[in-house]
Protein backbone atom coordinates (compact mmCIF):
# COMPACT_ATOMS: atom_id res chain seq x y z
CA UNK A 1 0.00 0.00 0.00
CA UNK A 2 1.57 3.44 -1.01
CA UNK A 3 1.34 6.27 1.73
CA UNK A 4 2.42 9.84 2.22
CA UNK A 5 6.56 9.60 2.33
CA UNK A 6 8.06 13.07 2.84
CA UNK A 7 11.44 11.33 2.15
CA UNK A 8 10.92 10.24 -1.18
CA UNK A 9 12.89 11.79 -4.05
CA UNK A 10 12.59 9.38 -6.92
CA UNK A 11 10.02 6.19 -8.04
CA UNK A 12 12.13 3.64 -10.13
CA UNK A 13 9.09 1.42 -9.70
CA UNK A 14 7.10 3.15 -11.59
CA UNK A 15 9.31 2.75 -15.30
CA UNK A 16 7.85 1.08 -18.12
CA UNK A 17 4.34 1.75 -16.04
CA UNK A 18 1.73 3.40 -18.03
CA UNK A 19 1.57 7.22 -17.73
CA UNK A 20 -1.68 8.17 -15.28
CA UNK A 21 -1.01 4.81 -13.07
CA UNK A 22 2.22 6.16 -12.45
CA UNK A 23 1.31 9.91 -11.87
CA UNK A 24 -1.33 8.62 -9.25
CA UNK A 25 1.64 6.75 -7.37
CA UNK A 26 3.72 9.63 -7.02
CA UNK A 27 1.00 11.79 -6.31
CA UNK A 28 -0.24 9.45 -3.39
CA UNK A 29 3.51 8.99 -1.87
CA UNK A 30 4.17 13.41 -2.11
CA UNK A 31 0.96 15.03 -2.84
CA UNK A 32 2.91 18.55 -2.14
CA UNK A 33 4.79 17.56 -5.54
CA UNK A 34 3.77 19.30 -9.03
CA UNK A 35 3.96 16.41 -11.85
CA UNK A 36 4.94 17.07 -15.09
CA UNK A 37 4.39 14.86 -18.00
CA UNK A 38 6.38 15.36 -21.04
CA UNK A 39 7.73 12.77 -24.22
CA UNK A 40 10.95 11.28 -23.86
CA UNK A 41 14.04 13.00 -25.52
CA UNK A 42 11.81 16.34 -25.11
CA UNK A 43 14.18 19.32 -24.46
CA UNK A 44 12.65 20.93 -20.76
CA UNK A 45 13.55 24.31 -19.46
CA UNK A 46 16.53 23.80 -16.97
CA UNK A 47 16.41 24.64 -13.10
CA UNK A 48 15.42 22.29 -10.43
CA UNK A 49 12.34 22.86 -8.42
CA UNK A 50 11.98 20.76 -5.35
CA UNK A 51 8.23 21.06 -5.32
CA UNK A 52 8.37 19.01 -9.03
CA UNK A 53 8.40 15.88 -10.52
CA UNK A 54 9.51 15.10 -14.18
CA UNK A 55 7.73 12.20 -15.97
CA UNK A 56 9.20 11.26 -18.98
CA UNK A 57 6.58 9.12 -21.62
CA UNK A 58 7.09 6.83 -24.63
CA UNK A 59 4.78 7.64 -27.10
CA UNK A 60 4.10 4.28 -27.60
CA UNK A 61 0.06 2.67 -26.95
CA UNK A 62 0.35 2.71 -23.37
CA UNK A 63 2.39 6.33 -22.74
CA UNK A 64 4.85 4.43 -20.30
CA UNK A 65 7.47 5.90 -18.17
CA UNK A 66 10.67 6.20 -20.03
CA UNK A 67 12.28 7.31 -16.85
CA UNK A 68 12.71 7.09 -13.04
CA UNK A 69 11.26 10.38 -12.27
CA UNK A 70 13.16 12.09 -9.84
CA UNK A 71 12.28 15.22 -7.50
CA UNK A 72 13.76 18.09 -8.85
Amino acid sequence: MAFYDPQKTSWPEVLGWPVYPAMQRIRQDRPELWVEVHRAGESVRPGVNNRRVRVFVNLDEGHTVAQTPVVG
